[in-house]
């Protein structure tokens, strides 16, 4: 696909619970790793949404400190190209923003399988641009006019520039997304453009002020990341609103808890349903609290917070 912001898009086709015991339990020797495993040792392919990688590879760097005989591979791929490897069983577990659908789960039963999941944290669509072009925030009408026609901004001469949405990918998560929950039966403008991954995006923007890259929030929650700190002087999160509201919001572990953001998307881990695998194991870790906690600093919104009961002594105080 062309880099250039003067070719159109091409249109797309979308073919708190503890640990178990069983963690604890003594490891055997394998003869094949990826075959033959438990839940806590072995190795394991682990195939994610792209713009899931930082968290997904932060989650089995914290799982293998802790068992050092599990070796887990994460792999970024798109959101089709997941689920696709999952289905042809090149992975036991992958970690998508959706839950199969109907079909897709037809599909897997005719081939005797039922996979097992596990919703672990929430994130969402997130749109960035340039700090200099002055645009701040959007309505959910005028988003949906830039990407199913033309929307423009007046610079400070008083110039006209019409604003290119970018996305991370053509079979992106945030793509289908954005084809399947806003735009519905509209058409993508002439105005948008798809490259091949989140970070092509993001230097995208940093280089062009009148562009608005599309991308998963997960990429950049992290306010303490070394690349949060390096685009922060120079990107931003542009607010939105909800259908006919008049609240801006911009995405945040806040705005996904109380509900207000527009656009808040579920994480989930897929697995195989052996019971007694790696795959179960790593999925038991990230919805557990040592993985609730890792979401939780690294900006994201846990699926469960652990309760914190204070217990206060309303008794009188006798100093005597």
């Amino acid at each position: 696909m062309s880099n250039s912001l003067t070719s159109p898009i091409k249109k797309i086709s979308i073919v708190l619970a503890s640990i178990p015991f069983f963690l604890a339990c003594t490891d055997p020797i394998f003869k094949n790793d990826y075959i033959d495993n438990s839940p806590t040792s072995g190795q394991l392919k682990v195939y994610c949404e792209e713009g899931l990688l930082l968290h997904v590879e932060n989650q089995a760097y914290t799982f293998m400190g802790q068992y050092p005989k599990a070796s887990i591979e994460t792999i970024a791929v798109s959101e089709t190209q997941a689920i696709d490897a999952f289905y042809k069983d090149s992975c036991k577990a992958m970690v998508i923003t959706r839950e199969l659908n109907a079909n897709e789960l037809k599909a897997f039963a005719s081939k005797q399988m039922n996979p097992a999941h596990s919703k672990v944290a929430y994130t969402g669509l997130a749109l960035v641009t340039n700090k200099k072009t002055g645009l701040s925030k959007l309505t959910y009408e005028q988003l949906l006019q830039g990407l199913s026609n033309t929307f423009s901004v007046t610079d400070s001469l008083n110039q006209t520039h019409p604003l290119y949405f970018i996305f991370d990918s053509p079979n992106s998560a945030i793509i289908h997304y954005v084809q399947d929950s806003i735009l519905k039966t509209k058409q993508l403008s002439a105005n948008t453009r798809a490259l091949k991954k989140t970070m092509d995006v993001l230097n995208l923007v940093r280089k062009n002020p009148y562009s608005v890259g599309l991308i998963d929030f997960a990429w950049l929650s992290d306010a303490d990341d070394s690349l949060y700190k390096v685009l922060e002087s120079s990107i931003d999160f542009v607010a939105v609103t909800k259908p006919n509201s008049s609240l801006y919001v911009k995405p945040s572990q806040s705005s996904f808890k109380t509900g207000e953001y527009p656009f808040i998307r579920h994480i989930y881990v897929y697995r195989r349903t052996d019971d007694f695998s790696l795959a179960k194991g790593f999925e038991t870790f990230v919805a557990g609290p040592k993985g609730q906690m890792t979401f939780l600093k690294q900006g994201l919104l846990p699926n469960q917070q652990q309760e914190r009961n204070i217990h206060v002594n309303l008794e009188p105080f006798n100093s005597q």
